[in-house]
Parts: structure tokens; sequence; C-alpha cells
């Protein structure tokens, strides 16, 4: 059954970059509440496009619990990536699915999240498992030549990303009505363009806060791409925010 979003007070007003926050639901163990002491959990729904729709789970004054994109506004449909979350907010399930099918690599993260365990599926299928610490003491032993390797580094450096955060980032009022502090880690993906794309979170503190995260790192349009002896290469970053309250 098709579940109706309710407007909840307390809700950050913006979009989350270019995606639609269409609303969201307080639950407890007995299903939907409107009382915000007796919540448990809350549940948002997100327009991306036309044909991507993504539902949030977090602890209602906590971390996420997991992120799933769907084809269909009704939320029945998976297709795109999905992501689990540890307890204390870090990463634990990263993968895709096609058709509400898992397809192509998944990873299993540990509680601080680093990949322990990769899965390829091919709808549904598993076609390998790969234990990444095993693959990390095979690669130790090859040789790498990491001539004219160059890592993506935005314009200005450090200063000038830490700036632009101080300078864009806003408190949300229910981070703040929370007293939820602490650091959020947002991961990204620069393009052989310099472009910021994929942005989500590694480590989840609370939504509001989230989302703010999310929107500052969409405002670091144009980096220097990564390259490999001259060859310009998609690169991953990872930019911690921490807010003390």
């Amino acid at each position: 059954m098709r579940i109706l979003f309710l407007t909840i007070s307390f809700f950050i007003s913006y979009s989350a970059f270019s995606q639609k926050i269409l609303g969201a639901v307080m639950t407890d163990e007995n299903g939907i509440t409107n009382n915000q002491q007796k919540a448990k959990f809350l549940v948002v729904e997100k327009q991306i496009n036309d044909t991507a729709f993504e539902k949030l789970e977090y602890k209602f004054a906590g971390p996420m619990i997991n992120r799933a994109t769907f084809k269909d506004k009704a939320l029945t449909l998976l297709n795109g990536d999905y992501a689990d979350y540890h307890e204390n907010g870090y990463l634990a399930t990263t993968g895709r699915y096609s058709n509400n099918k898992k397809d192509g690599i998944w990873y299993i993260y540990n509680d601080t999240a680093k990949a322990i365990t990769e899965y390829k599926f091919h709808l549904d299928s598993l076609v390998s498992k790969i234990d990444m610490d095993s693959m990390a003491k095979v690669n130790e032993k090859i040789k790498h030549d990491t001539t004219g390797e160059f890592e993506a580094s935005y314009p200005g450096g450090i200063g000038k990303i830490r700036s632009l955060i101080s300078s864009k980032f806003t408190l949300p009022q229910r981070t703040i009505s929370l007293r939820k502090g602490g650091t959020v880690k947002i991961r990204f993906l620069i393009d052989t363009t310099g472009a910021v794309k994929g942005i989500a979170v590694l480590q989840s503190v609370e939504f509001a806060f989230d989302e703010e995260a999310m929107r500052v790192i969409s405002l670091m349009k144009k980096w220097n791409p990564a390259s490999d002896k001259g060859k310009k290469v998609i690169a991953y970053r990872i930019q911690p925010i921490t807010v003390s309250l």
C-alpha cells in the first residue's frame, strides 16, 4: 500500500541540490505517528528526476538506516543505488538494483566503512565474491609505478574548500533542536571534466545535517581532475564536516 507522506513542522524547507523532497512521515513501533516524542524513525521520499525516486529511512534523532532508489513514485520497483548503514552511521552495504534485482558490483563494509567483501551480481545471480583484505595483500606485493599520477584538486586548495564550507553551510534548525552535532562524511566522485557527481553519505549523523552537508558539497562546481600519465581519470574524495553542539 502506498504511504501518504505528511509534512513535518521541523522539516528543512529547501530542496537538496537538484533533488526535490516530496515529504516524510514519523513512525513508531505501531506505524505512522504525529507525536514527535514517540517517534522512533523518520522516512523521507525524494524525487531525483522523472524516473528516479529515493526513499530514506533514518532513526528519528539519529543516523541513516538505509537509502533506496526506485523507478516509480509508488516506490515498488527498486532501480538504482542502494545503501545500508551501521548503527554508528557508517556505510555498511552499497550496490545497485535493476528492476528489483541486484545487478553489478556490491560492497560490504566494516563499521568504519572499510570495504571487506566485493560481490558481483547479474540480475540476482551471484557471479563472483572477492575478499578485499586478501586482494589488498596481493596488490601490496605488486609494485605500482605512481610516476605521473596527480590527485584531483580544488582551485585554491584546502583553504578554499574550508572557506566555502564555512561560508555556505547553514546549521539546520532540526539539528539544533535535536542537539545532534558530530561529523558527517560525504563521499563524491570527480569526473574527467572536473564536475562533482555521485554525492552520497559515507558517515551519517541525522537527516537534516546530512542533507545540508551534501548541498554544500554540490556547490564545489569545478575541480581540476585527477590524471595518470597525462590522461584524465575519475577520482573519489571524502569530505568531513564537523559541528559541535
